[in-house]
């Protein structure tokens, strides 16, 4: 018997040794506080930096948060994730964790609908491309997913594939953030170590939020000016410190200056900058800020010409294709003389445009020489965040040499028509960057840096205890939804809707119509459109209107998406006289969303009742060829090519795939046709099913869960079939995962 004992704790110690099972190595709180944190750090980097964490972990003690240290050889995020778990279901409530060094790096597949924008093929690209780096795998407990396996060369990384049966939507437990260096052949336990000290001494600083800096870049929101200058109406409610004497908002665009990089390298390092805003397209190395200079002359336009035409010449030589064949077409095409291309190979022009292209954008170089002073950074631009890579934007800007204390940034590409500010207003009423990070359910988003960093405050409310442990407590926020202060006031709206859900409609509807807020009527609106009930609906007839640009802009979106035909009188005329053209571009969309042929006839109708004038030709010459492409588009090409069974599978697919950004209403019934069709090849079917997914506000909502129950009540339906169904009407019932998206 003793015999067989042993045998079977060898068998165990040896699979346990295998499967990465090792003890987990445990440091305690050593103060007692409500709530608590974790520190999760692998075994050598903690050998490495174990003074300064242990410094680190006292001063997120002294702010507020018992703080725990997990130290081990994480094999995978399974093993991760079941210790966070453990410390979620214990006291004191776990309300984040940072991950130091190496910890292992969920990539996740088959979760496209939870990004901004994020919509590469999983079949064609490799899977290290294809997959969304989130630490959603940690700080989501609800979401499941399928383990795959792990990446052959980067072996943090390992794939998973998010289950049809898991919810569809993001709603996070905890919030997370990673510390993990930028840069190659660095010394990366030293660089963790002067981050965690030089963390730890400025949260014994007192930092109000009485500086900050935005910037929005080249072709960011199609540079925009009124979607640009209605942004700092809305910081104004947010940060009203920042608006009085003592307090400062630099507002940049990136057409003020044609140094404005050099700008932004002096402003990034003023000291007593607080909050950094970047509004600009970007990717893992760099971030896109300005344009080339705009002529001002006769001179300068001719050279601009040039410089266009030199790229041109360069380009088809990189990709070896004809230079002479690329020269004689644009000579043609607009009547350019040779000597235009002058100089286009010389080693002094090369150098010259390389000098002024260097000057339009930040990178990672330049990052290295700098010593930038915000605590906060936000990078709402793509790849930023690229946290699975050895080298990345934020991560230069954060452990460099300035005061930077968490960045936000995207570990993909993201969507610029968002609402990035989002309760940016919490930081000003002392309340954790991981906090206020939480509320962001999109996949790709993360912190990178320490998330428990808060500024001070002199709030009467303790949003941090009242967010974690009165959370569900409906008496606590109903208490402050009469508050003078706006930032309280959205605060009320949004956790009195988490708690109350449709019970709350009513009252939402009433607080859109009455509050003087821009910030509490758009979160009004974001809870009527989760809800998404006859009270939402309704009120898109008034919120085109609203005086926030933004609203208008998300209202104009929301219109297509909805598809009801009787928004377009009201639409249409958005489209001829609101003075954004984000409006109007997104009020064109949807019209042709909404029904191609209806919105035509409306429009007629529209501009016959216009008085007699030149521009009454030119709006009809402008509106209505657009909706007789939409129609040629998607009746005469995409839908007849979904059908066409000589055409490639995989073009075929393809197709379909496209009613998953182009989301017309009048398709729908075609789509569902062809999805009942037993003869069409079921992964065709599963793509359309897919497709139809996407269309989360639609009217016509219960035709597609029923067409997905046809699939899953069919007892011939195809295991994939019936995974995509499952996953569709989990999205139909669910609801968009983020409301404020297309």
């Amino acid at each position: 018997m003793f015999k067989v004992k042993v045998k079977i704790f060898l068998i165990f110690f040896i699979v346990s040794f295998y499967l990465g099972l090792a003890q987990v190595t445990e440091v305690k709180p050593s103060q007692k506080h409500a709530t608590s944190f974790a520190i999760i750090i692998d075994e050598t980097t903690y050998t490495n930096c174990k003074d300064a964490v242990l410094t680190y972990k006292k001063s997120v003690e002294d702010d507020g948060l018992s703080t725990y240290i997990l130290v081990n050889d994480w094999k995978n995020p399974d093993q991760v994730k079941k210790e966070i778990l453990r410390l979620y279901n214990q006291k004191p409530i776990l309300e984040g964790v940072v991950f130091i060094g190496d910890i292992p790096i969920p990539m996740i597949r088959n979760a496209q609908h939870m990004t901004s924008a994020f919509k590469l093929d999983e079949e064609k690209y490799p899977w290290f491309r294809s997959s969304v780096p989130s630490d959603r795998f940690y700080d989501d407990f609800d979401l499941k997913f399928q383990y795959l396996r792990q990446d052959t060369v980067n072996k943090l990384s390992h794939y998973y594939a998010l289950l049809p049966d898991s919810p569809q939507r993001i709603a996070r437990d905890i919030y997370s953030a990673r510390i993990k260096p930028s840069g190659l052949n660095i010394n990366k336990y030293e660089i963790i170590s002067s981050y965690l000290n030089r963390v730890a001494k400025i949260k014994k600083e007192k930092n109000i939020v009485d500086n900050a800096l935005v910037f929005l870049g080249h072709g960011y929101i199609s540079n925009s000016l009124t979607a640009w200058a209605d942004e700092k109406l809305s910081l104004q409610e947010e940060f009203p410190g920042l608006f009085v004497p003592g307090g400062r908002l630099k507002d940049l665009f990136h057409e003020m200056d044609r140094e404005l990089k050099e700008i932004l390298i002096r402003e990034l390092q003023q000291e007593g900058l607080d909050i950094a805003l970047f509004h600009a397209h970007g990717d893992t190395d760099l971030q896109l800020l300005i344009s080339y200079p705009i002529a001002q002359n006769v001179d300068e336009n001719l050279e601009s010409v040039k410089l266009y035409l030199r790229s041109k010449l360069r380009s088809a030589k990189q990709r070896k294709q004809s230079v002479e064949k690329t020269k004689e077409y644009f000579m043609k095409e607009y009547n350019i003389p040779d000597s235009f291309f002058d100089g286009t190979f010389s080693d002094s022009s090369i150098v010259a445009d390389s000098i002024l292209g260097y000057k339009l954008d930040m990178y990672l170089d330049d990052i290295r020489k700098m010593k930038p002073e915000p605590k906060f950074i936000m990078f709402d631009e793509c790849f930023n965040g690229s946290f699975h890579l050895d080298e990345y934007v934020a991560g230069e800007y954060v452990f460099g040499k300035g005061n930077v204390v968490v960045g936000e940034g995207n570990s993909v590409n993201c969507l610029q028509d968002k609402w990035a500010d989002e309760f940016l207003g919490w930081l000003n009423k002392g309340v954790r960057i991981g906090l206020r990070h939480k509320e962001i359910n999109l996949l790709e988003s993360h912190l990178i840096g320490d998330p428990t960093f808060k500024f001070s405050s002199d709030s009467k409310y303790d949003l941090n205890k009242m967010l974690v442990l009165e959370k569900n407590n409906v008496a606590t926020w109903r208490k402050i939804l009469t508050s003078e202060d706006d930032i309280i006031r959205e605060t009320a709206v949004r956790m009195l809707y988490y708690n109350l859900k449709e019970k709350f409609e009513k009252e939402l509807v009433d607080i859109y119509q009455k509050d003087k807020s821009f910030n509490v009527r758009l979160h009004a609106l974001k809870s009527l459109a989760e809800i998404n009930g006859d009270g939402f609906r309704n009120i898109l007839f008034k919120s085109i209107n609203d005086p926030s640009e933004y609203i208008r802009r998300k209202t104009a979106e929301w219109m297509g998406e909805v598809g009801d035909e009787k928004y377009l009188p009201e639409l249409i005329k958005a489209v001829f006289t609101d003075e954004s053209d984000r409006v109007v571009f997104n009020g064109k969309s949807a019209l042709g969303f909404i029904s191609i042929k209806k919105s035509a006839d409306a429009i007629k109708n529209y501009i016959a009742n216009l008085p007699k004038s030149d521009m009454k030709v030119k709006l009809e010459k402008g509106y209505l060829p657009s909706l007789d492409r939409n129609q040629t588009w998607v009746f005469d090409e995409i839908i007849p090519n979904i059908k066409n069974d000589t055409l490639k599978l995989s073009k075929r697919i393809q197709e379909a795939k496209t009613f998953r950004n182009y989301k017309f209403r009048d398709a729908i019934p075609v789509l569902i046709e062809l999805l009942g069709d037993k003869k069409q090849p079921d992964s065709l079917r599963s793509s359309i099913i897919e497709a139809l997914g996407w269309f989360s506000f639609t009217l016509d909502r219960d035709s597609i869960i029923k067409a997905a129950e046809n699939i899953l009540n069919d007892p011939l339906s195809s295991p994939l079939l019936k995974s995509e169904a499952t996953k569709t009407k989990n999205r139909m019932l669910e609801g968009v995962n983020e409301v404020m998206l297309p």
